[in-house]
């Protein structure tokens, strides 16, 4: 009995001091974040109104997020068509982007590799896709959003599109979401599957919609509004940060009416409250800003602007009230990379 115990209790303090040592296998010490990058997409833009550049250089590139610097270009689109432009990212699965590509003659999804191996074509719908393409986003169920200048579409896991009855997924809601049919800059879908898009147009139809998971069959499908903070900014990118916040970035022709605006948001009754300026400089740093991305491990928001002026990447911290610029230059400086951005993603 008594070396039954002694056996016990040796084994016992070498699983302890195991556990105490790096070697162990899910110590905390070898735990390790892989890397992420800021993916970078250069193709048909909007920042409120603002004159950009021409000649985007129509590419997926993506940057360090420590230094800035230039690591890889995934797709080339001047590669596959003269007049194909990226629109908007998003994640898709552990190793591949899906990419809303605007093109007249064929616009179209497709699936990219993250290490830039290659691509191909994952979905077109000449009826769905039938005008100026927005934004996108994949949901947790593999879904589809797409929004375009008047509505918003949804395609299933299995690529088939979702209407409410003959209309699209989100289209023409009444008030207090009306008028929201010229130009549906973006959209950010919160954890309870609420959908907020941002519309730009003539105040006081330069304002965010909130709409119910299920998309728009009826009036009450509209949960919320908010007009922008002043009657010359436009939204032109709305993102939920991790903090709870939304962030909203505003354009415009006006200089003083270009900034970013932090709200509080109900993800159970979708209302839209305590709007407060993040940032706002008077357009000196943030002038025609055409996206924003997080970096979910510290909290950083990227913000990049399109003012043919300017066509930099800006970089701030955020505190849950106001953003900080990062000392120093732009963050990413003007390259051919940098011309009329269209959206960011922070990811591996």
């Amino acid at each position: 009995m008594v070396l039954r115990i002694f056996i016990l209790l040796s084994l016992l303090m070498a699983v302890t001091n195991c556990a105490e040592t790096d070697s162990a296998p899910f110590n905390s010490n070898q735990l390790s974040t892989a890397k992420k990058y800021l993916y970078v997409v250069s193709g048909a833009c909007y920042g409120g109104g603002v004159t950009v550049s021409t000649g985007a250089s129509n590419t997926i590139a993506r940057f360090d997020l420590e230094t800035g610097a230039l690591d890889k270009v995934l797709v080339d689109y001047n590669q596959i068509a003269p007049l194909d432009a990226p629109v908007a990212i998003a994640e898709y699965d552990a190793d591949r982007f899906l990419v809303l590509v605007e093109n007249t003659g064929g616009r179209r999804i497709d699936i990219v590799n993250r290490d830039g191996s290659g691509y191909a074509t994952f979905l077109t719908n000449a009826t769905a896709l039938a005008t100026v393409m927005r934004s996108l986003n994949v949901l947790p169920d593999y879904s589809i959003l797409v929004s375009k200048s008047g509505a918003i579409e949804k395609f299933n896991a299995g690529k088939s599109r979702i209407l409410n009855g003959v209309n699209p997924f989100i289209n023409a809601p009444a008030a207090p979401c009306a008028t929201s049919t010229t130009l549906i800059s973006s959209m950010a879908v919160h954890s309870s599957g609420k959908i907020v898009y941002t519309h730009a147009a003539a105040t006081t139809n330069n304002k965010m919609g909130v709409i119910s998971p299920t998309g728009y069959a009826a009036p009450a499908n509209c949960l919320a509004s908010q007009v922008a903070p002043t009657t010359t900014a436009m939204p032109t990118r709305a993102i939920f940060h991790s903090s709870g916040k939304l962030l909203v970035a505003y354009g415009s022709t006006t200089a003083a009416s270009n900034f970013i605006y932090s709200y509080d948001f109900n993800g159970t009754t979708g209302a839209i409250t305590n709007a407060t300026a993040a940032y706002d400089d008077g357009g000196v740093v943030v002038n025609g800003p055409s996206s924003m991305a997080e970096n979910p491990d510290t909290g950083d928001v990227y913000v990049a602007n399109v003012t043919s002026t300017f066509n930099t990447i800006e970089k701030f911290s955020y505190d849950g009230t106001t953003m900080t610029r990062a000392v120093g230059q732009p963050f990413i400086p003007y390259s051919i990379y940098t011309r009329c951005v269209a959206d960011m993603k922070v990811a591996e």
